[in-house]
Parts: structure tokens; sequence; C-alpha cells
């Protein structure tokens, strides 16, 4: 950490200055209301069909700072997350590499560092000029999503990894967010998604072709986006230290007339003034001092004299970011469309926070000069690559070393038993409980959270960084050590954070071999972790999120996992986490679960496509019941897809009501799609629509097993309503369930 004071300059160490080359290391080393809630065991839903988820002070010497390489390219490296597939397991580092928009590569960027901006008002001004209402944090938080270029990372035991998705949270500390009731969050993110279906203007709102939805297993656009929304979490919590600032970036501009003074009031301002983070929150972390130079009416050469003061005081994290004051537009021949912020928070987009202020006749996001973008890109990556990153890598080398290590000796695990039952070095067992505090005496419970400073929260605050980080190993074995000493001090809400945190490293580390005793293990931290949020801590987000989170990296690892995702899944609508488009999105997922368990090595048995088939119908008729036709087509076809095995030769179900509920819910999709353009619908002509019939090359091939195949809006069925009440006597029912 950097100090401003008027002494002799505070420098870093040398291993920490952006500017010093690094030496290259020899060594290798190898409770919304349900409106619809569906029967979620299989049997009921068969039955259904038939009738109707603080650091301490700076004191490491240079010795101890970890030595960053300056030829990463040298290393093998990947270049993004590997997905975990089948068959990949025997060698799961030889998996396929994902792109930014994969569901597990979606989940390891929510859980990125966090970056406090403080800007002075000057600089302020300068960004309103160029039409960023929000100022300097709302004109370079879309740039830290996604870091241009590959980030290399060193984990705990030395060894090198390239990113090319790594990406850093920026978030304003000029204002704290509203904190908001747990329970008012999902109702907040069901609206959201119906605001998002609603809207002409959104593609997912629209008008959509079941076509679009055919390139299955793709995850659907509305499901990543309710995703993101779950992950995009504004307030920070103390019972996890994800949202707690790592570093704070300190603006002014060349408008200021007193800027070195400045500087040193806005650090005041975040280490102890109205600025500073709450009690729980650790005041000590890295500051990142940056000068916007004005191009279009300051002079270059005095703003360059001035960030040489700028380093003399304040050290080497410092940065000359140079910028037009001048507002582009669409027309200028240099402009450039600002990329949109991917995780904007249910609150967000229902109060309109995230659209621009500038209406410039485009789809709403506002522009920059070519040369405005380049340099808030440079600035964005030496932030992240040489100030960020190894001071996230130092904080972990010292807390292993002087905490974790102890806690995992022989001695450590002697005195934490020592103060678990005899109270030795911290007081009586029954004069800390009746004083207020845990068994350990660290934890309050009349507050409900330990110190920051405290090897508790040191130690929750290392798993974070190493996870943030994607060092999973060293974070899941520092969760595992935690877990019993929040249990032992009945801090139940770090208790379920840990559990949770813990099932999802192991679930993201690829070396971790998807073992059914380790799904199993797996299984029971999930379990303990949603009991704890949901009974003790009465937290439903958090227990949606753990249920959510779980149910996506099993489906990821395949194998036995499979089964448990789809457990999840249904857990997490048992509960009623979840609104009405929730349980139809999450209908979705549980078809997507149970379509990827593929037969093994060509045996006909082993996959679950029938019930992938069936929740894909339930799905269907939740989307119709929402009155959203287009999806609930979209889902029907899947399911067609899915049953294409059982059909007979004229593409008819082996079981009478099963045939005529898909049937009914057929011609009710297609009632409803004409009903709401208000179309008459005659048996002669069918009206031309988007959703005409599919017969394209492309559908014919993945749909090459129904040669019967029928548009499920164009053509109408001679059948009536849900109404479906006989029993069903036809023995092909008993091979419905068994797969």
């Amino acid at each position: 950490m950097t100090s401003p004071g008027d002494a002799a300059p505070v420098r870093p160490p040398p291993s920490f200055s952006p500017g010093v080359p690094r030496v290259a290391s020899k060594t290798r080393y190898p409770n919304q209301r349900r409106d619809s809630s569906p029967a979620l065991d299989s049997d009921l839903v068969e039955s259904r069909i038939a009738s109707s988820p603080p650091q301490p002070p700076l004191s490491a010497t240079a010795a101890e700072l970890p030595i960053r390489s300056a030829s990463p390219y040298a290393r093998s490296v990947r270049s993004s997350t590997p997905q975990l597939t089948r068959s990949s397991l025997g060698s799961p580092t030889d998996g396929r590499f994902d792109g930014p928009d994969d569901i597990r590569s979606l989940i390891i960027r929510s859980f990125s560092p966090v970056v406090g901006v403080y800007a002075s008002v000057d600089t302020d001004e300068l960004v309103r000029q160029k039409g960023f209402q929000g100022g300097f944090w709302e004109l370079i938080r879309p740039f830290g999503e996604n870091v241009p270029g590959k980030i290399v990372v060193r984990d705990s035991v030395g060894a090198s990894r390239g990113w090319e998705d790594f990406g850093v949270r920026f978030v304003d500390l000029g204002g704290h967010p509203e904190t908001s009731e747990s329970q008012n969050s999902l109702s907040q993110l069901e609206a959201a998604l119906e605001k998002q279906l609603e809207s002409p203007d959104n593609p997912l709102g629209g008008v959509l072709r079941p076509k679009d939805f055919l390139s299955f297993p793709t995850t659907s656009p509305l499901y990543k986006s309710f995703l993101r929304q779950l992950l995009s979490v504004e307030t920070p919590t103390p019972h996890e230290t994800f949202r707690h600032p790592v570093a704070s970036v300190i603006v002014i501009s060349s408008r200021n007339t007193s800027p070195l003074e400045t500087l040193r009031r806005l650090y005041a301002d975040t280490s102890s003034g109205d600025r500073r983070q709450p009690e729980w929150v650790h005041p000590e972390y890295l500051r990142y001092y940056v000068l916007v130079h004005d191009e279009d009416r300051d002079d270059i050469t005095e703003s360059t004299k001035l960030y040489d003061q700028m380093k003399r005081h304040f050290g080497l994290h410092c940065h000359l970011l140079r910028l037009r004051s001048n507002q582009c537009v669409v027309t200028d021949d240099d402009s450039c469309q600002i990329p949109e912020s991917e995780w904007l928070s249910p609150s967000e987009r229902l109060s309109g926070r995230s659209e621009p202020l500038v209406d410039l006749d485009t789809d709403g996001l506002p522009y920059l000069f070519e040369s405005d973008v380049t340099a808030i890109k440079a600035f964005v990556r030496e932030l992240v690559a040489q100030s960020v990153i190894p001071y996230m890598e130092n904080r972990v080398t010292v807390w292993n070393d002087q905490v974790a290590s102890r806690r995992r000796g022989i001695s450590g695990r002697f005195m934490s038993m020592s103060r678990r039952w005899a109270g030795f070095g911290s007081g009586s067992r029954s004069s800390l409980i009746g004083s207020g505090g845990g068994i350990s005496g660290n934890f309050d419970l009349n507050h409900g959270y330990y110190k920051p400073d405290v090897p508790e929260a040191v130690l929750r605050k290392m798993a974070d960084f190493a996870f943030m980080l994607r060092d999973w190993k060293l974070s899941a074995s520092t969760y595992e050590l935690l877990r019993s000493d929040y249990a032992n001090d009945k801090a139940w809400k770090y208790h379920a954070g840990v559990h949770e945190m813990c099932a999802v490293s192991m679930l993201l580390n690829p070396l971790a071999m998807p073992g059914k005793t380790k799904i199993d293990d797996i299984n029971q931290m999930v379990e303990t972790a949603c009991y704890s949020y949901m009974t003790r801590c009465s937290d439903a987000p958090n227990a949606l999120r753990s249920l959510t989170l779980a149910m996506e990296l099993l489906k990821s690892r395949g194998g036995s996992g499979i089964e448990s995702a789809a457990k999840w899944a249904m857990r997490a609508m048992d509960l009623g986490l979840v609104g009405s488009i929730g349980q139809a999105l999450f209908s979705e997922r549980i078809s997507a679960c149970y379509a990827s368990r593929n037969p093994i090595h060509g045996v006909k048995w082993g996959s679950r496509h029938r019930k992938a088939g069936m929740w894909s119908v339930l799905a269907a008729d939740l989307w119709l019941r929402l009155g959203n036709p287009s999806l609930a087509s979209a889902a029907l076809e899947e399911a067609e897809r899915l049953y294409a095995d059982i059909m007979d030769s004229n593409g008819l179900f082996p079981m009478p009501d099963m045939q005529t509920f898909v049937d009914n819910l057929r011609h009710s999709v297609r009632m409803s799609y004409f009903e709401a353009r208000g179309l008459d619908i005659g048996e002669d002509t069918a009206p031309a629509d988007p959703l005409e019939t599919l017969e394209t090359e492309e559908t014919s091939e993945k749909l090459n097993k129904r040669n019967h195949r029928k548009s499920l809006i164009n053509n109408p069925v001679e059948t009536g309503g849900f109404n479906i009440g006989q029993e069903d006597d036809n023995p092909a029912n008993d091979d419905f369930e068994r797969a």
C-alpha cells in the first residue's frame, strides 16, 4: 500500500513496482410466490402429464515478495477456461477451451476482483462533458470486465498460467449502493426478467423463432441474463470478501489547481473519512493514482511534470490517462461505441441507471473516440497486470506463510481443539459465550461478524483471493480449514459460505477427478450450505446462488454429477426460490442436464433423453401459462427432438395420453400466438408470420429422425384443451421413465 505523506516518498518494493523489470524465475514447477409450481419428482411429473442455487498491514520484506517472470510466453499457458466433458475426464488438462460466453467461464468471471473508483469533482465534470453522467466510474466500468490480452497469474506453488478472460469489477466509492432486503432482491430479479421479456426492443422480448433455440444444448440468452443478474451483487457482505475492494483508483484531472493536496484528501476520505468502508472491511488495500489529461484544452508538458511529481510522492502505482474532453458523436470518423456493461444488477435494470442520458439515435450506447478507447484499455491492463495481480499474489503468499501454515500444522490443530473444549488461550468456554463471543473469542455474536484482522477473517480473505486468482486447489483447502471454526463459533452465514465456496472450488479444479465419493462430499457441502442459508440465516438469494452454481458446475463435470445437478435445480424450484419465469428457465436447465447424459460406449441404455423431453414439455407448458408462445414453441420443438427415439415411423408416441397432451399443447401454443397478434386462424390458409415452417437443410439434419415434422404454430390439430383425465392402461408407459 502507498501512503501520501509529506516526508520521504514511500516507494513499493521492487517486485511490486510497475516500471521495474522482473527477474525471470529459473525454477520449474510441474420468495416470489409460485404462480404455477410444477411437480418436482419425476413420477409426479409423469402423473401430471397423464392427467393434465483483513488484510494486516503490509509487513513482507522484499525477500518475501513473489518474483514474477518477465517472459511468461516461455511457459506453457492456457488461453481460457477448459470445459470438462466426459471425454476429457481421463486427462482433465487436455479439455477443450471455451470462449467468454461459456457458462463455466461466466461463473468464474463473476467472482472477479473489485476495484473501487474515487474521482475528484473536476474529473467527473470532464467526463460528463463526454456524455457520461455517472462520471469517471461509468466511463471505465465496461472496460474492466474483460481485460484485453492475456493475463498471467501465478499460483501458490509458483506455476504460471495465462487467462484471456480475466477481468475486474469497478465499483463507485463515491456513493454506496442502497441496501435491499434479501427477499426483495429475488423479487427484483423476477421483475427484471419480466421487463426484459416484455421489452419490444430487446431480442429476448421480440418475436423468437423456434430455430433460434434448436442449437441444443446451447444455453438460452434469457437464462444467461438470469445467471448474470443473480451473480451481480452490489452490496458487500461481512461473511465473504468477494465484493470488498482489492484496490482503489484515486483520480484527478489536469484541470485541478492543487493536485497533490487533492490526492491526499481523496486518500484520507477512503482511509478514515466519509468514503471509508464498513468496519468489517479492512481499510488497508492497494491505492492506485491516476492523472487524467485533457487532450483538447491542456498542455501535455505540464501534465507530464505533474505526473512525475505524483510518482515521486506516491510511488510507482500511478498512471497518466490521456482523454479528449469533447463529446464524440456517431458522425466522427474515429468514433467507437463502448461495450455494454455485462454485470448489471436487477435494481440497475429496473431503475434504468444503466441507460445513457444522451440520445445519439443509436441503440442506446454512447460513443467514444478511438484514441480514448485505446488509452482506457491500456490503463486497465496496466492496472490489473502490473499492480492488482502482483498485490493479490503477494497477500496470498504472506497470509499462507504467516497464518494458514500455522493452522495446518500439528500445533495449530492442538490449539484449535484446546480453545474448543478447554478454552486455553482465550479464557474459559462459559465466559466467552456469556460475553457475546464465539468459542474462539473472535466472533462478535451481537454484530454478527469477525473483525477484519482476526485469523478467521484473514483466512477467509486469503481463500477468496486465491479463488479470484483461480488457484482453486489452495482456496478449497483453506475453505476446508475454516468449516469447523465457523461451526464452533456458530457463525452460520460464514459457515454456509465456506461450504458453498469449497464445493465450487472443488468443481472448478480441473485436476480434481469427479469420482462418486467426491461427488457425494460435494453434495453434502451444498446441502449444508443451502440448509444454513435458508433455515439459520433466512438468506434466500445466497441459497439460490449456491444451488445454481452447484447445478451448472456438476452438469459441466458430466458423469454421475448430472443426476445431482438436476436434483439441485429441482430443490431450488421446490423451495420457491425462483418465480414463474425462473420455474420455466430451471425446467429447461433440468432438461439440458438429462439431455447431456449420453449412452456409454454406444450402448442404448444409460441415456436420459426421455426425462429430458419430459422436462422440456413441462417448460413449454410453463411458458404458455406465462403468455409466451414463442418460447413454448421452442421448448416443444426440443422435446420432440429428444423423444424421436421412442416415436414410431409415423412420428407418434407409443403412449396415447402423452400424444394427446402434446397435441393439445401444440394447438394451444398456436392459438395463443395468433390471438396475441389479432390474427384469424383458417383451416385452409395459414397466415404468413415469422414462425412459418422451418424446413431447411440445417433443421432437417438436426431432426432427421422426424420425417413427418410440422410447424408447431402453423399446423392446426383437431383436439381440444388440456382436460386429459383418463387412466392410461398402455403397457408402453412402463418404459417412459426407464432409461
